[in-house]
């Protein structure tokens, strides 16, 4: 039997069990994609990333444990903080990961991973009945993007106090359902919640790619150039968000809580 070696590491925060929990396989050899969903399976995280290095890059994989996905923010940072604090990468150098979703780099900066996501373009829509039942109020604006919905609701308690039915979700044309609102906490500019039982996580704990649309939204809205996010799951998680002409900056910190080695 053959043995990879993988790590936890929690991004967005910097306490051992906040923030969201990506492992991350450091691959010698390209493995099967069957053995990757396995192992995501396998390994009790929202989200497994497989990372290989080729020649100068690195190419990047994400699997939940029911599907493989084409974007993840947090396995994203996580993989990248791996690569630094394991020696593999300087880190005065950034990295750049091929993905089938196209190149993503990192670099470390002021203490934090910052990554450069895909900016969504973001369209407004009516409200259907559904998604209005779902809510159990009318909400202050809908947006959609090609993976979401995003959804203001005008106060923040309704966020932290929201009670998903997931199953109502499956008649949703979407990825997941990110609600958000104003943060009434000073130093924090947005909260949000990001919905997601398509991808097989219910509720994910921290959302990066979300902020692609989120960063952008919020930043016109409140005449801002960039803005801390704060997502109000029950682990929780900070987001530095700097939307840019084509592109969208996120950042965050980690911190790596154990390794192993798995059997394949």
């Amino acid at each position: 039997m053959n043995k990879v070696s993988y790590f936890i590491v929690n991004a967005f925060t910097t306490e051992l069990y906040k923030g969201n929990p990506a492992a991350v396989c450091l691959l010698d050899t390209a493995i099967p994609e069957s053995t990757m969903q396995k192992i995501a399976q396998e390994i009790p995280v929202p989200t497994t990333a497989f990372v290989q290095k080729k020649d100068n890059d690195f190419f990047l994989r994400w699997f939940t444990p029911a599907k493989e996905i084409p974007i993840c923010g947090h396995g994203t940072i996580a993989s990248a903080f791996l690569l630094w604090k394991q020696g593999i990468v300087p880190v005065n150098s950034s990295i750049t990961f091929q993905t089938f979703s196209g190149p993503l780099q990192a670099i470390w900066f002021n203490e934090l991973v910052e990554i450069t996501i895909q900016k969504y373009q973001l369209e407004e829509i009516e409200c259907s009945l559904e998604l209005e039942e779902w809510l159990g109020m009318k909400p202050t604006y809908v947006g959609k993007t090609e993976l979401d919905y995003i959804v203001e609701l005008s106060h923040e308690e309704y966020i932290a106090d929201f009670k998903a039915n997931f199953h109502a979700m499956k008649q949703f044309p979407v990825r997941g359902v990110c609600i958000t609102s104003i943060s009434k906490d000073e130093g924090i500019d947005i909260v949000s919640r990001f919905f997601s039982p398509a991808q097989g996580i219910d509720e994910d704990h921290v959302n990066g790619s979300t902020h692609g649309a989120l960063g952008p939204y919020w930043c016109e809205k409140l005449s801002k150039e960039s803005i801390v996010s704060k997502q109000l799951s029950k682990r929780g998680g900070l987001l530095y968000v700097t939307p840019k002409i084509k592109d969208v900056a996120i950042a965050g910190s980690a911190v790596r809580v154990l390794s192993g080695e798995i059997l394949i």
